[in-house]
């Protein structure tokens, strides 16, 4: 073979193997582009969602400490005088009058006793001491005993705990569900059902009211505070619920 074809046999070579090492070099740079480009966007995405979270908690932060205090103003001041007028009641001496100091006296001791209860409800502090569930069960039953509502109440035993702020969160989470029936349903029936599934506690609220078409229902707020605190504690939501049919609002939230 000439001397001349085969420098044109090599050369066609050493060309294809320099274009196919700059293919692989191209292609290998494009992949660390798109590694680092991922990377930059999961980083950024991380960030967003830690700042929500921690402007989450700071609402929730300044939101309980509101409740604190309101709950230590009905339980020192509010109840403290109710408690002192039913007292002064008590020592009237007023035969004529006895069925209406009987009466005044059996209101003041329903408002002291609604008052105690919403001063639980609304502290931090008996909810982490009590546990969610005990709360949760004490204002259904005072939803019931309003004879407006029917509540029905099924509680796996021995739930795994959740830590120390996620009870109260779940709490309000669960309050605020059952303020939305009271406020928008129409409903005169309540289940609440919570069990153990895997590694997660599924909480079942669903009424027997007028529902809504989930998908074109605009958020309003009490849904958007229910979406904000299952953000915060990295909770699954999931609203189901069709006009004339009922809703059922499902929460999901992890075991620690």
């Amino acid at each position: 073979m000439p001397q001349e074809k085969i420098d044109i046999i090599i050369s066609v070579i050493a060309i294809s193997l320099f274009v196919l090492l700059l293919v692989v070099s191209v292609f290998f740079l494009f992949r660390i582009y798109l590694k680092r480009k991922n990377k930059l966007l999961l980083e950024k995405e991380r960030m967003n969602i830690e700042f929500e979270q921690t402007l989450l908690r700071s609402q929730l932060e300044i939101q309980e400490n509101t409740f604190n205090e309101i709950s230590r103003e009905i339980h020192d001041n509010i109840g403290q005088v109710l408690s002192l007028v039913r007292i002064n009641l008590n020592t009237i001496k007023a035969p004529e009058d006895i069925q209406k100091v009987d009466l005044m006296d059996e209101l003041l001791g329903k408002a002291i006793s609604d008052l105690r209860s919403l001063s639980h409800s609304l502290d931090a502090d008996h909810i982490r001491n009590n546990g969610w569930t005990v709360a949760v069960q004490k204002l259904l039953s005072d939803l019931q005993k309003s004879g407006k509502y029917k509540t029905f109440i099924t509680i796996e035993e021995k739930l795994p705990a959740l830590g120390n702020d996620k009870p109260i969160i779940l709490f309000r989470m669960i309050q605020e569900t059952v303020n939305n029936i009271i406020r928008h349903a129409g409903a005169d029936t309540i289940h609440l059902d919570a069990k153990k599934n895997k590694d997660k506690i599924i909480i079942s609220i669903r009424d027997n009211g007028k529902g809504f078409d989930a998908g074109k229902k605009s958020v309003g707020v009490g849904l958007q505070n229910l979406k904000n605190r299952s953000k915060m504690i990295n909770a699954g939501l999931y609203i189901h619920s069709e006009p004339g049919g009922g809703t059922e609002v499902t929460i999901a939230i992890n075991v620690e």
